[in-house]
């Protein structure tokens, strides 16, 4: 396929969307390449946000709080279905106006203007506005359909610590990510026939079973060369594909290459490169490299673009530049896509990789994959079943599979089977478990942090993933969506997010996790009377994170606080109602769900194996130095006796005890 058949398809494939799912064009052509985006690893979860008044417009954004990264999207539309080029002017304006958005969301003028015309608009001035003394990157992303020229992207600027970069998405962008997914041929590289070389290199012996290993220098005239040929197919394998010449290791490449080309080896840390193969000579007991099969670059994807990048100028001369090569063989029998990313994880130092894209080929994802497809959703009619959710295990996934698709006939018969809306990832996955067991102040460190803390819990306490465990999966995943959306209607102002996770962990508190999901499973939805419950919630949860314990604490900080969902579940809520929600023990055949959360338990087992002379001795000396109140004091002084009897303390005891032994061992307490 090429570009202009690839620009045809995509047109029809966001008609299609369109057409299936109601939307309108613009949000969904910022859908479409946003996954592309996505697919590079170079965003989290960027959200539709379209919001436009004079001189200023968004149509997306993505806040990384452990990285302090503020993505904002905007998109230039050009109608029809042909391969269209962007004049200059209109990218320029589109980014002027995304400029202009995020400076006048951060002075605060904004914040009235935007109240009443978008509640996503609303919640991104909110994060702005909370996020702009701590931010360090901020992204402005032009996306297209159509053909633009890169000469037009604004050089990157450092305002008062913060650093302004600017990304273009063309659809030219586009088919490259594209083509790095459809199925490339391998690369194979013939040193003696193409370049009259041989690469000098050192065998490591028996280093492994898995894998040959090699070390060699390689002339940057070779790699560039590669590079110009193969362009992203060379770094098929990479976690992280080149993050644009503009990034600032990027410059300092470009920089070491132009001004001290013959020092170039000594700064750079080199390339981590794997292949099906090599063929190899020897001369007076000298290993040299003359062909390489399936030849990928895992690790060094700035340095091998950044060289090429620059060896586009006329001026350069790459004749003294040369790079250090890691280069390992995978040995037949070793499936090469387990190994690979691992290779990767482990050599990467420049640019960072993110923790989930490296559990893909855990069981449990793999059985998820698999329910996810084959089961169908449940009719609402009784008839025959039509869609599926579409379980993401590995990252692009979702593109990939359409990409395979010959046909807008084949095409639009797949989106209505995996709708797009019935799309998650594992980072989604996580946020809607970890909010279940009760965590949602680990959900509220972000998608990445979620995720490893989601992927500990795994390791400590393992699923065995059920066709049942799938079905109620998703019902969590249907329980996160619906409440998602009652938070939006609401117009609360921000942290919609939070609010959704401390909501579905006070249901799941206040059930004992025995809320009827398999209810939301054959239904798709909740029932009426949930609903109405959760519109009684949102109020009481609402005030609570925006009261913070600590006075003038950052509202998004509180809710990462365990001591923020701790003094939530001592709140009071009248549940009467939520009684009729509860399944029934007799009515449930699988395997009963757990009392409290691993953590609970452990919670409970520490503080109850806390010494009655501990808890007695803290109790007197809090009272002889006037520390804690008398009513602390006193708990643990009965902590101390409900220990002394050989009985472990309540769910609600732990959770005070281990809150007064920290603040015990604060002022000084020794035990």
């Amino acid at each position: 396929m090429n570009l202009k058949d690839f620009s045809i398809d995509f047109a029809e494939n966001v008609l299609i969307s369109t057409e299936i799912e109601g939307s309108n064009q613009e949000d969904e052509i910022t859908r479409d390449i946003i996954e592309y985006i996505k697919d590079t690893g170079d965003v989290v979860e960027p959200e539709i946000c379209h919001f436009r008044q004079k001189g200023i417009k968004v149509n997306a954004y993505d806040y990384d709080p452990e990285s302090n990264t503020l993505d904002l999207f905007v998109t230039v539309v050009k109608p029809g279905n042909g391969l269209q080029n962007v004049s200059d002017a209109d990218i320029t304006n589109a980014y002027e106006r995304l400029g202009k958005f995020y400076k006048e969301a951060a002075s605060g003028k904004l914040i009235e203007k935007v109240d009443e015309s978008s509640e996503s608009a609303y919640e991104l001035v909110q994060i702005i506005q909370d996020a702009k003394d701590s931010l360090e990157h901020v992204r402005f992303f032009v996306l297209t359909n159509g053909l633009a020229s890169p000469d037009i992207v604004p050089e990157n600027i450092v305002e008062n610590i913060i650093c302004f970069d600017y990304y273009l998405w063309d659809i030219g962008r586009v088919f490259q990510q594209y083509s790095i997914k459809a199925g490339k041929q391998k690369i194979e590289i013939d040193f003696l026939t193409d370049y009259n070389h041989r690469l000098k290199c050192l065998r490591v012996e028996d280093v492994s079973e898995k894998v040959d290993a090699y070390l060699a220098i390689i002339p940057g005239e070779i790699l560039a060369d590669i590079y110009g040929k193969y362009q992203q197919g060379l770094l098929e394998k990479n976690v992280r594909t080149f993050l644009q010449f503009k990034a600032k290791v990027n410059r300092g490449i470009r920089k070491s290459i132009l001004e001290e080309p013959d020092m170039f080896f000594a700064y750079n840390n080199g390339i981590s490169t794997t292949a099906e193969s090599v063929e190899i000579e020897y001369e007076d007991n000298t290993v040299y490299i003359t062909r390489i099969n399936n030849w990928q670059i895992v690790n060094g994807g700035q340095t091998t673009a950044s060289l090429y990048s620059t060896s586009l100028d006329k001026n350069t001369d790459l004749s003294k530049v040369f790079i250090q090569m890691k280069l390992s063989v995978i040995r037949k029998d070793v499936p090469i896509d387990l190994i690979v990313p691992y290779i990767s994880k482990y050599a990467n130092s420049q640019t960072a990789i993110k923790d989930s894209d490296f559990s893909s080929n855990d069981p449990y994802h793999v059985l998820m994959e698999t329910y996810s497809r084959q089961e169908w959703i449940p009719s609402k009619t009784g008839g025959k079943a039509t869609s599926k959710w579409f379980y993401e295990r590995t990252r692009g996934q979702y593109l990939d599979e359409q990409s395979q698709k010959k046909s807008a006939t084949d095409l639009k018969r797949f989106k209505i089977e995996y709708p797009k809306q019935k799309k998650f990832t594992k980072t989604d996955l996580a946020k809607y478990e970890m909010s279940w067991l009760q965590r949602p102040y680990d959900v509220s460190k972000g998608a990445e942090n979620n995720y490893r803390l989601f992927e500990s819990e795994l390791k400590k306490n393992p699923v065995e993933v059920t066709k049942t465990y799938y079905q109620r999966m998703i019902a969590k995943t249907i329980l996160f969506k619906e409440i998602d959306k009652i938070v939006l209607k609401k117009q609360l102002g921000g942290y919609k997010a939070n609010m959704v996770s401390y909501l579905i962990a006070l249901l799941s508190y206040k059930t004992n996790k025995k809320l009827d999901l398999d209810y939301i499973w054959e239904n798709q939805t909740l029932s009426e009377n949930l609903f109405q419950i959760i519109d009684t919630l949102i109020p009481t949860i609402w005030d609570h994170i925006n009261s913070p314990l600590k006075s003038g604490m950052n509202i998004g900080e509180w809710c990462k606080k365990v001591e923020c969902w701790n003094s939530l579940t001592d709140k009071y809520f009248n549940i009467e109602r939520l009684k009729e929600e509860i399944k029934s023990e007799a009515d449930d055949s699988s395997d009963s769900v757990p009392e409290y959360t691993p953590a609970e338990i452990k919670l409970i087992e520490d503080t109850s194996d806390v010494s009655p002379v501990t808890w007695f001795s803290l109790s007197k000396w809090a009272k002889e130095h006037s520390y804690m109140s008398p009513l602390e004091r006193k708990a643990a002084y009965n902590f101390g006796s409900v220990v002394n009897r050989n009985q472990k303390l309540t769910l609600k005891q732990a959770k005070l005890g281990a809150k007064i032994l920290k603040q015990a061992k604060e002022l000084g307490f020794k035990e």
